[in-house]
């Protein structure tokens, strides 16, 4: 099942369902304990459509935007309509890894790939030539037929620790050490903690999955556990609100839940700075947890409103973190509240990054309004202007017109120094 945020992002883009390719992508990443993503050519960028890491979805990349000459083999394999392999690898951030990207025609999508090569094993000569990988292709094929290459499940597996290969009798083809257990698995893909499995009718490969746990040390624990503490304050501060509220009148309990909610979103960024590795909060991640909440809160108002959250990753300080987060949040809640009757709706927050200026947009497909009857007093847009002006020394431009939505539009300098 895909995401509901790749759903969206399907509809937005016009593409047919991809669901093979989407599963072809987790299998691979489980197998592979890699990571890889599906890319749309949407002008001179590429939009990530869905993510997968070790075979689970990253839905903070959906969405994201990067320019296509930081993706050239990417870009390649879209030119050639071929697959294509970085011959000597990659290096993402200290990580050595194997890269490769493949166009798959069937979806009008690039399939990027990276595998961790730390954990290869220096094969002999003769285990070379032993590997399965005529029995990989077949596994393959039988799993996606033609619309992912099958040459990928091979490459992916060659040379990586705890692979089992065995063919449709259930016979061992390859393997090093004890093999596992894999009765009771039903055809297709599984992931489960210890073990990632892919099982056809012509063959099956496991690969056994090892957990690392990772350990904090000196500073990153300190700063990570005040984080963590100023948002449990925060939270408490959040349920004192909607605890008085319960007991006070319908105009009250009004404004203590919008109050409440207000001071959530900084227990937000409070709680993505504690689970980070740096001093920065990421803004896609941020993004795509307010506008979680806004669905929900939406749904429980009869709307069925969907996001799109779409734009390149850009680290924020803790302070134009926080401020921005309350932007986002009015924003799209002005939406939620104002946009939509009881109708499907999209809202889509869509950021780019031109050096070290952000033009962040909001925008929304509902009724709209006429601009010129617009009251200033508006608390949401109010707090919007006095945070951009004011906290971030940007601009701030609001468009609108009835039966054709609504879009907000900032721009500002980003912060360098926490």
């Amino acid at each position: 099942m895909l995401p509901e945020l790749a759903q969206t992002l399907q509809k937005q883009l016009g593409l047919d369902d991809f669901s093979v390719a989407a599963q072809a992508l987790q299998a691979l990443t489980a197998l592979s304990k890699g990571e890889g993503q599906l890319l749309f050519a949407e002008g001179k960028n590429f939009v990530t459509v869905i993510a997968s890491k070790i075979g689970n979805w990253e839905e903070r990349l959906i969405g994201r935007l990067v320019p296509m000459t930081d993706e050239p083999f990417a870009l390649r394999a879209l030119k050639r309509k071929k697959v294509c392999f970085a011959p000597k690898g990659l290096l993402r951030g200290s990580e050595p890894v194997a890269h490769c990207a493949a166009f798959l025609s069937s979806f009008r999508l690039v399939m990027t790939l990276d595998i961790p090569l730390a954990e290869n094993i220096r094969l002999s000569p003769l285990q070379f030539l032993l590997f399965p990988k005529s029995l990989l292709r077949k596994i393959a094929f039988s799993a996606w037929c033609k619309q992912v290459p099958a040459c990928l499940l091979p490459w992916s597996l060659l040379g990586q620790a705890g692979v089992f290969v065995w063919d449709e009798k259930m016979s061992l083809r390859w393997g090093i050490g004890e093999p596992p257990k894999i009765e009771g698995f039903q055809k297709g893909s599984t992931l489960k903690d210890e073990i990632a499995v892919l099982k056809t009718d012509v063959g099956t490969v496991a690969r056994l999955i090892e957990s690392r746990p990772q350990i904090l040390r000196g500073y990153a624990l300190i700063r990570s556990e005040v984080h963590h503490r100023v948002k449990n304050d925060l939270q408490s501060i959040v349920s004192w609100l909607m605890l008085q509220a319960r007991n006070s009148s319908e105009e009250a309990r009004k404004v203590l839940l919008d109050a409440a909610e207000r001071i959530r979103v900084f227990a937000t960024v409070h709680d993505l700075l504690a689970r980070s590795k740096g001093d920065f909060v990421e803004l896609r991640e941020l993004a795509q947890r307010l506008a979680n909440w806004a669905v929900e809160r939406a749904k429980s108002e009869g709307k069925d409103v969907r996001f799109v959250v779409v734009g390149p990753e850009v680290n924020l300080t803790p302070k134009q973190g926080s401020t921005i987060a309350a932007i986002i949040n009015e924003l799209v809640w002005n939406a939620c509240k104002h946009a939509f009757d009881s109708e499907t709706g999209v809202i889509t927050v869509r950021w780019e990054r031109s050096g070290n200026e952000l033009s962040l947009e909001v925008s929304d497909n509902g009724k709209g309004f006429e601009f010129e009857k617009l009251n200033n007093s508006t608390l949401g847009l109010t707090i919007v202007r006095n945070l951009v002006e004011q906290d971030l020394n940007g601009k701030v431009e609001i468009r609108s017109s009835i039966g054709e939505g609504t879009r907000v539009s900032l721009k500002f300098a980003i912060n360098q120094s926490v």
